[in-house]
């Protein structure tokens, strides 16, 4: 199926947040509530550093690459197994402030003053991620920390990724595609590129919409937690890329940050006041705590393997969580199963 442009797709103006908190707020929630999907122009965080490093770093070697692999601390190089997740690979840079200084599990390439660039990169995501986070909740009726409170250096942090699509001299399986269609398992995530491809549902879910690019522009979106923890009046939405809008001789790269709850936060909708979260409260109300949809989802997307035993994390689900994630319908529309191909 085709994605088509949308010309009324939201961009919003983050220098309001200082001198008009309410009226951006508003918006914020508006765009939150009916795309699930927005530009943030604005921010005063510049990629640029990150997309020299990212660049770099992927031009080498694939040994070099691959010699420390995605472990369970979400740190580490993703893209050496063909998985029906996606043709991608990725340097995932997980954990809390100053663990990527000290951390023995990344490839040798990466020194101690590129891991500096990477943790101050991190620090300006998150400083914007828990401005954010404030506006959700004053809007919502709660205390302008509520969600903040939930979202301190503990575990399991927050995820930056550096992902690369590269250009291919043929199209690989059937079951590959170039991203599947999902949603985002935290509360936010942001999105830095300067190419197309991305493709999101739209409001009504009955067609592709292409994301478009701006200058200056971060493309935010929610996540399934934040979309749980507020009665789903906040949208986490699908999105893909497909062979078409990225085909195998482009390459494509992009970076972005994951904002995960901590791990004993509990995705419970939250008593707001507004209509707009009341419908779901009840049948929402699970106590699951993001420590057990993380560690699912992580199993699950990714050929995550532990680190002491070898053993892939895909293989040890546990089955109460899934057959209550799924209930819960979020993520691919309720059906979750694992991006693993299996020889």
């Amino acid at each position: 199926m085709s994605s088509s442009l949308t010309a009324d797709f939201p961009v919003l103006d983050f220098t309001k947040f200082k001198h008009d908190f309410q009226a951006f707020s508003e918006d914020l929630f508006a765009a939150s509530t009916k795309w699930g999907f927005f530009i943030l122009r604005g921010t005063g965080v510049n990629p640029d550093s990150m997309f020299d490093l990212s660049r770099q770093f992927f031009d080498l070697p694939v040994e070099e690459k691959a010699s420390k692999l995605l472990n369970e601390q979400t740190i580490g190089y993703d893209g050496n197994t063909v998985t029906t997740w996606a043709a991608s690979e990725g340097m995932i840079f997980g954990t809390n402030p100053g663990g990527i200084l000290k951390t023995e599990h990344l490839p040798a390439w990466w020194d101690q003053q590129k891991r500096e660039r990477v943790e101050e990169f991190k620090a300006q995501c998150y400083n914007l991620s828990v401005d954010l986070l404030s506006c959700f909740a004053v809007r919502l009726g709660l205390d302008k920390d509520y969600f903040r409170r939930y979202h301190e250096h503990r575990e399991p942090g927050n995820s930056l990724k550096l992902i690369r699509y590269p250009a291919m001299e043929e199209r690989p399986s059937h079951k590959v595609p170039r991203l599947a269609e999902h949603t985002d398992w935290g509360s936010i995530t942001f999105v830095f590129t300067s190419q197309n491809g991305l493709e999101i549902r739209d409001p009504d879910d009955k067609d592709w919409v292409r994301v478009p690019v701006v200058d200056d522009g971060i493309v935010v979106n929610i996540g399934d937690a934040l979309s749980l923890w507020t009665g789903k009046a906040l949208k986490s939405t699908m999105h893909r890329i497909t062979w078409e809008g990225l085909p195998r001789d482009k390459s494509r790269y992009s970076i972005a940050y994951f904002v995960n709850p901590n791990y004993d936060a509990v995705l419970n909708p939250q008593p707001s006041g507004d209509p707009s979260t009341s419908a779901m409260t009840d049948e929402l109300n699970t106590d699951l705590t993001y420590r057990d949809y993380y560690q699912l989802r992580l199993r699950l997307t990714y050929a995550v393997k532990d680190t002491k035993t070898g053993q892939r994390l895909d293989e040890n689900i546990d089955s109460s969580t899934l057959a209550l994630v799924n209930k819960l319908n979020v993520a691919n529309r309720g059906t979750i199963e694992s991006h693993m191909i299996k020889a």
